[in-house]
């Protein structure tokens, strides 16, 4: 039995209420922004964020947090008021100051909590897929992850929970958890491949056309490790920046496929390393398969040097 059931039992239910406040914003309406970086961010993504850090602060006060957004300037009143309103209608608790609790962090601490409290930003703009996530390490291993994800392949709302050992396991449309593992799929050629609806590049497709598979899914945020990990696809390949990739987009997702008996590398089949906000890789590109496939897939692009034709 895991000796980390407090902190699983939490971020199930903090992913639960953290989707009635995404969803409750679908319905009203929400503000989008602009970061720095020229990514998408909305009023959504901050109050889930607030309500997220503010529950494991109380729980674990000695415990750090890495989450992705950070304090923005027109968090006026107005803003205040609305996210006020969404706490209130949905009865899931007071937070007296928003903007401490959007930007905390916590203490220097092994153990540390990763949120992504919007996956898939332009998706959800969009009405289209997206995911909330959130990660635990503890002594640097990858203890726990949660991913929470409304009307997953339209079995309604769906959380995957994985923990170091101890397997992954799914629950869809509030039904019971029962256990998750990878597909068994051996021909590559009559596989399911997800791929990146707004992040893709030219490279994946190229990969998909030489080894001759048609069954394809395009979407956003890290479902598509969920669908590597419950069997529903049989590889995931995502082009990434060597200097641009942070903990809270691939740790949950990580996690959830190792313990479903799958594997996720770098395209040099190195493993993905995590340190402070980072996600550490050696290439641009990674690979979440059902480990059966996963060597001729990195054969395949290495062979027909397909980063190169990007």
């Amino acid at each position: 039995m895991s000796n980390y059931h407090q902190e699983s039992n939490l971020a199930i239910e903090l992913l639960k209420n953290a989707t009635k406040i995404t969803e409750w914003f679908r319905k009203e309406g929400f503000k989008s922004y602009q970061k720095q970086d020229d990514s998408p961010v909305t009023l959504a993504d901050f109050t889930t964020q607030i309500y997220i850090i503010s529950r494991i602060k109380e729980l674990f006060p000695n415990d750090r947090i890495i989450a992705e957004e950070s304090l923005i300037d027109s968090l006026d009143k107005n803003i205040e008021s609305q996210i006020r309103k969404c706490f209130q209608y949905l009865h899931i608790g007071e937070i007296d100051d928003l903007k401490e609790a959007l930007n905390y962090h916590g203490p220097n601490s092994n153990r540390q909590w990763t949120i992504d409290p919007i996956d898939g930003t332009k998706g959800y703009q969009e009405g289209l897929s997206y995911a909330t996530g959130i990660g635990f390490i503890d002594q640097s291993d990858l203890i726990m992850s949660v991913i929470g994800i409304p009307n997953y392949n339209e079995k309604g709302l769906a959380i995957f929970v994985a923990e170091k050992d101890q397997g992954a396991k799914a629950s869809y449309g509030n039904r019971n958890f029962i256990p998750i593992k990878v597909s068994k799929q051996k021909d590559l050629r009559s596989s399911k491949m997800c791929h990146s609806l707004h992040y893709d590049k030219p490279w994946v497709m190229k990969f998909a056309e030489i080894s001759g598979i048609k069954n394809l899914v395009q979407m956003d945020s890290m479902a598509k490790f969920c669908m590597v990990a419950d069997g529903s696809a049989d590889l995931y390949i995502k082009p990434m920046s060597v200097t641009r990739s942070f903990i809270w987009d691939f740790l949950p997702g990580d996690l959830m496929v190792k313990e479903a008996g799958g594997i996720v590398t770098d395209l040099n089949l190195n493993f993905l390393k995590y340190k402070d906000e980072k996600c550490i890789i050696s290439s641009e590109g990674i690979v979440a398969s059902n480990l059966i496939l996963h060597d001729e897939i990195l054969n395949i692009i290495k062979q027909h040097n397909l980063l190169e034709t990007q």
